[in-house]
């Protein structure tokens, strides 16, 4: 019996070869989406759980608050917290600290050459690092980081410095002036190249020798590892008694810090934090994925559906037969069943060959790998086979059912009753399709939308031309100590400016785009300090104008500042910004300025700075953040990282040719580097931007199944009324006439299709544009153009269909029982 079904399933899909095309193409197309989204979905998903017990392992965040509002809600913490939890929680079985930095490394190979790079992934860390997490070695164990003045690189920087050779006992340096860093450390291990799945990325460890870390500083991030079973709500109810016990004594008003235990695995996607090691993911975009993978193969399978009972309308006499010698509807839908089966098994295999065809170009657009896991994985093949079987019944039910509920009297002469229950079905179906295809459009439109407001939006800042030179390190390139290193960085900046196409050039301790790590425990002159850490960005006197910010009040910094560094009461001028202002408490820009803030050092000597100015707010960051509050002082030489050079639009490449003569002539010995600071900044949008790409790719393939869709439910409306239009073709009607009999009841059910899918689509997108702190409103107009869009494809489809009845024979549609 099966090898009887499987032979009638087979030799009937062959002999309607060009039904069966359409199926198995929009099949083939919507499995193979299916498969690229749940790779995608998996990778994101995957984070760090590769770690061993990764479900104990916790990040140890901070917020603080000011007036009962959330002012800094931070993944960095104090460096003491990693010293001392251990002893306060017996339930964390490790705890590690780990800072970052960008240093100039250098080695020497074996045939005496020196090669040195700046590496952006350097990690501190201490020596229970790997008893929290689990990366592979391939030379040397985690007992390499018990050893003080060590350094364990990455496969990858290891062939990088010294090729095929053996590292292991060779020694390199690692220099970065402005954090003090100036170490000679020995390669004790070799580890694997960091998983792709890991939001930690370091290219190398490095670790000194154990100490005892600060209650003042949030300098590094935290990560503890709890015993096996460890109630952790219990562990963090314990939290707010730890934080009173260390930071008591430093200030009144502790309270406003709150820790907090974040899981490992959940860093990469619910992550909203600022001050992140890496970037991360987004939740909600590996949710929209899914739901548009879920859709994918609802219309593919409806589709199927609208044309498998398209289809059976050619099969009445054969399915008449087969009542009349007895089979019943439970054979029949057997029937149908296996040639769905074979349809769907081609498809999968029409999946796999454009998986294979297009797998580069979806890892160019989505940045991940599709390797053996994608073949080989339980967690896709499963699922897979499961909708192989379940998508064939449920495809075949409806068309055989059908067929074999008509009275096979009707179904010998010819004469197929259409019930309203089945035109209703048909139309369900054909509704939820435009339904599909109305929301996808418009959500592509609002995604398009928003990521360019992020990219055009002004931020109070103007960063076009502006090539930005990493400043090397001053131990690197003087035996001289800083004057003389401060010295050549004068030279540089002022060789600069001899050339005709550079138009300004400024130092500082950062650039837009990144967080400003570098806080300070300002108050205002005589309050009383509640421990709040203010970011501070110092900066050379041409900042404001260079990048066009607007002051508000007061005055800005300028050159003469720079050899005195006073202002004549003696104190360090300071700009504010507006943010700022806010959070010191100050009435106003105008009432800030010439006011005072006092800092203590570490010693408990304390600082005091005048107010001179106030600017406008930027962003430092991207726009899905709130704008930072920000200290501004003038750089003195020790605090310089980069170089903002603007440059004129012509002569680009000359322009960057001067730029790397005179670095190589100041500082010849630090690796060149530069990069485009407007482009620098906009990949904070990478997540954002690969979303869109993706949305758009696949929201277009549903689009594109959709039409396959709406060309079958053409091909049955004029199936059924064939002899109607022959009719009155013979009576003189035009084509656009035939084309209105054809097309009217898709209007109907595109503008029903619409009213529902504008309602799912406010709401969805609502609760997606909440993500971000600065957005765009509902652009209605989208809505509207949606449904044209549809509108439109649908007449073009229908068109087409209207077109080619007029051309055939009427004569032949009416001579038909």
């Amino acid at each position: 019996m099966l090898k009887n079904y499987l032979k009638v399933a087979w030799r009937t899909l062959f002999k309607n070869k060009y039904f069966a095309l359409i199926n198995m193409i929009g099949l083939g197309i919507g499995i193979a989406a299916c498969l690229f989204i749940v790779q995608y979905v998996f990778f994101e998903s995957d984070f760090d759980t590769f770690h061993k017990e990764s479900e104990t392992i916790y990040r140890v965040t901070q917020s603080r608050q000011e007036n009962n509002v959330l002012v800094e809600n931070s993944a960095m913490n104090f460096s003491a917290i990693g010293p001392t939890i251990k002893q306060d929680f017996p339930e964390i079985d490790a705890a590690t600290s780990i800072e970052k930095q960008d240093c100039i490394i250098s080695a020497e190979n074996s045939f005496g050459d020196i090669t040195s790079y700046k590496e952006s992934e350097v990690y501190f860390v201490d020596k229970n690092f790997l008893d929290v997490f689990n990366f592979s070695f391939i030379n040397g164990g985690k007992e390499a980081l018990a050893q003080p003045n060590s350094i364990l690189l990455t496969e990858s920087l290891a062939k990088k410095l010294f090729g095929e050779e053996d590292p292991i006992g060779k020694t390199m340096k690692v220099v970065n002036f402005n954090q003090g860093t100036n170490l000679e450390l020995v390669i004790r291990a070799v580890l694997e190249d960091i998983p792709e799945n890991s939001h930690l990325k370091f290219t190398c460890l490095v670790t000194t020798k154990d100490v005892p870390g600060s209650w003042r500083f949030i300098d590094k991030y935290v990560y503890v590892k709890f015993f096996p079973g460890t109630n952790v709500k219990n562990a963090t109810s314990k939290l707010p008694g730890y934080v009173n016990k260390y930071l008591g004594d430093y200030a009144d008003g502790v309270t406003n810090i709150q820790l907090a235990f974040q899981p490992l695995e959940s860093i990469h996607l619910s992550s909203d934090l600022t001050k992140e090691i890496s970037v991360n993911g987004n939740g909600k975009f590996v949710w929209f994925m899914l739901l548009i993978a879920a859709l994918i193969l609802i219309i593919a399978y409806v589709n199927y559906i609208n044309l498998s009972t398209i289809k059976s309308m050619d099969r009445a006499k054969e399915v008449g037969l087969r009542r009349t010698f007895g089979s019943q509807k439970g054979a029949l839908i057997m029937q149908f069943f296996f040639e769905s089966l074979i349809l769907s098994f081609i498809g999968i295999i029409i999946a796999i060959i454009l998986v294979l065809l297009f797998r580069s170009g979806f890892e160019g657009l989505t940045g991940i790998s599709v390797g053996s896991f994608f073949w080989t994985d339980y967690k896709i093949w499963l699922p897979l086979l499961a909708l192989l079987i379940i998508g064939s019944f449920l495809s075949s039910l409806y068309p055989a059912y059908l067929l074999s509920s008509y009275n096979p009297v009707q179904i010998l002469k010819g004469k197929l009753p259409i019930g309203s229950s089945g035109v209703f079905v048909r139309k369900c179906l054909v509704v939820l399709q435009f339904i599909i295809s109305i929301s996808l459009i418009i959500g592509t439109f609002t995604i398009y939308k928003q990521l360019k407001f992020m990219q055009e939006k002004d931020i109070g800042i103007n960063m076009e031309r502006n090539i930005v030179v990493p400043a090397p390190s001053n131990n690197f390139e003087s035996q001289m100590g800083g004057r003389n290193f401060y010295q050549k960085m004068q030279s540089f900046r002022a060789s600069l400016m001899e050339y005709p196409d550079i138009e300004g050039v400024v130092s500082a301790s950062s650039i837009p785009g990144l967080d400003l790590n570098w806080t300070r425990p300002y108050k205002r002159k005589n309050a009383v300090n509640k421990n709040n850490m203010y970011a501070t960005f110092s900066i050379g006197p041409e900042f404001i104008d260079q990048f066009e910010i607007e002051t508000v009040a007061g005055k800005v910094f300028n050159r003469n500042m720079i050899s005195v560094n006073q202002m004549p009461t003696g104190n360090t001028p300071i700009l504010l910004n507006e943010a700022a202002v806010n959070a010191f408490g100050f009435e106003n820009a105008e009432k800030a300025v010439g006011e005072f803030l006092t800092d203590t050092n570490g010693n408990g000597v304390e600082f005091e700075y005048e107010i001179i100015g106030v600017i406008k707010d930027f962003n430092q960051k991207s726009l899905k953040e709130t704008v930072t509050p920000i200290v501004f002082r003038l750089e003195d030489g020790s605090s310089i990282e980069y170089y903002a050079i603007k440059v004129a639009s012509q002569n680009l490449p000359a322009s960057i040719a001067r730029i790397e003569e005179s670095f190589k002539q100041n500082f010849p010995v630090s690796p060149f580097e530069y990069f485009f600071l407007d482009e620098f900044f906009n990949k904070q949008y990478k997540v954002d931007q690969q979303f869109g790409k993706i949305f758009t790719v696949f929201a277009g393939l549903a689009i594109f199944i959709t039409c396959l869709g709406l060309f079958g439910l053409t091909l049955f409306t004029s199936f059924q009324k064939a002899k109607e239009i022959a009719i009155r073709k013979v009576l003189g009607a035009s084509v656009f006439s035939l084309l209105a009999l054809l097309i009217k009841d898709f209007v109907k059910l595109i503008v029903l299709a619409s009213a529902i899918a504008w309602v799912l689509s406010w709401w969805g997108l609502e609760q997606w544009l909440q993500g971000y702190s600065t957005r765009i409103g509902i652009n209605f107009l989208f809505f509207g153009l949606a449904t044209v869009i549809v509108l439109f494809i649908a007449f073009l489809i229908i068109g087409a269909q209207s077109w080619k009845i007029n051309k055939n024979d009427p004569l032949i549609a009416i001579k038909q029982e």
